[in-house]
């Protein structure tokens, strides 16, 4: 299970060198529901009140007051707010590491294509009352990005087992106030401010780990390095017959201590997680081709259209014909609209 490409695809906690790209704050009042959407980097949504639902990979999740919400590039997601809550949170968009430059893109240009702001516009903080100068937005408008380029950029994560979807537990005294100046220094400029980022995004990356790291003992160590060789197999051979006994006879554990694990350091089984990222391919291919839903459901991995298209509505809520008559459009779309930014 371990190749180059699947070596390259989870980097270790030592080597992040983390490119903090937009910071904002947003209020959502009650009754909000913002339409499914994909982003190309990854993303923290830290809760300073209220709460919201997600849809995310197939899963639902509820994200309240000093909890953070982690999403990966590429999949699909959506929120909602209840009725009667605000949810009031700060978005970081952000590389694990600095990418290449021609794969780097500048939030404008793909998120913000109804929100450019003048070149070095004052940006009020909501939470201080001060006002900072933008520290990247030297142009009112930017030529968009083609979604090729986009869908080719490389993403190297962290261990899922450290940095699931849905981190509780966080110390809100000490959390808040590190976003909080995370996003006033965004909003300042200069070489100082960049390197405040990035020396704020390694605490709050710091605050997370301490509450998400196995025992450090030799025996924890080599169990969250099975788990991502294992969830690394997964994602690259979904198309499989993909088994717990297999990938447990693949570690050397029993299948009952290896399920145990994985579900420990993912947050899901391994048929709930392979299930997702087949339903995710298959949302792709929706959403970007015109094949035959027997085509998508042999090439993600599904027995048959009947089953795939069972499996589909019971984890989104609509049939996959719907869903590509809703989102079959989106290659005709401009950039900025397909991939809106929260």
């Amino acid at each position: 299970m371990g190749t180059e490409k699947e070596t390259k695809n989870i980097i270790a906690l030592d080597r992040i060198a983390p490119y903090v790209r937009y910071v904002n704050y947003k209020i959502f009042d009650g009754g909000t529901l913002l339409p499914e959407r994909i982003i190309y980097d990854h993303e923290f949504i830290y809760c300073l009140s209220g709460e919201a639902c997600f849809l995310y990979a197939g899963e639902t999740y509820t994200v309240k007051k000093g909890e953070l919400f982690y999403i990966c590039p590429r999949l699909h997601n959506t929120m909602i707010v209840p009725e009667g809550k605000t949810f009031r949170v700060h978005c970081v968009h952000f590389d694990w590491i600095s990418p290449e430059a021609r794969y780097d893109f500048r939030a404008e240009q793909v998120y913000l294509h109804k929100e450019n702001l003048p070149a070095h516009a004052e940006a009020p903080d909501p939470l201080s009352g001060k006002t900072f100068e933008t520290n990247n937005l030297s142009q009112n408008t930017l030529p968009p990005i083609k979604e090729e380029r986009l869908l080719e950029r490389p993403n190297p994560e962290v261990d899922p087992a450290l940095f699931p979807p849905l981190i509780t537990g966080l110390d809100y005294d000490t959390t808040a106030p590190l976003f909080k100046e995370l996003y006033q220094s965004y909003s300042q400029l200069g070489i100082g401010a960049r390197l405040r980022e990035r020396a704020l995004f390694l605490q709050l990356a710091a605050e997370v780990c301490g509450l998400t790291s196995p025992s450090r003992d030799s025996c924890g160590l080599f169990h969250q390095k099975t788990i991502s060789e294992a969830v690394n197999y997964i994602q690259e051979y979904y198309t499989e017959d993909i088994s717990l006994p297999l990938l447990a006879a693949h570690s050397g554990l029993s299948p009952k201590y290896f399920g145990r694990l994985f579900r420990e350091q993912t947050g899901f089984t391994v048929r709930e997680y392979l299930t997702g990222i087949r339903i995710r391919n298959a949302k792709h291919l929706l959403a970007h081709t015109d094949s035959p839903l027997e085509q998508i459901a042999s090439g993600t991995g599904f027995q048959d259209k009947f089953y795939f298209t069972k499996v589909f509505k019971r984890l989104t809520g609509i049939t996959p014909g719907k869903y590509r008559k809703a989102y079959g459009h989106l290659d005709e779309m401009k950039q900025g609209e397909q991939a809106f930014f929260w």
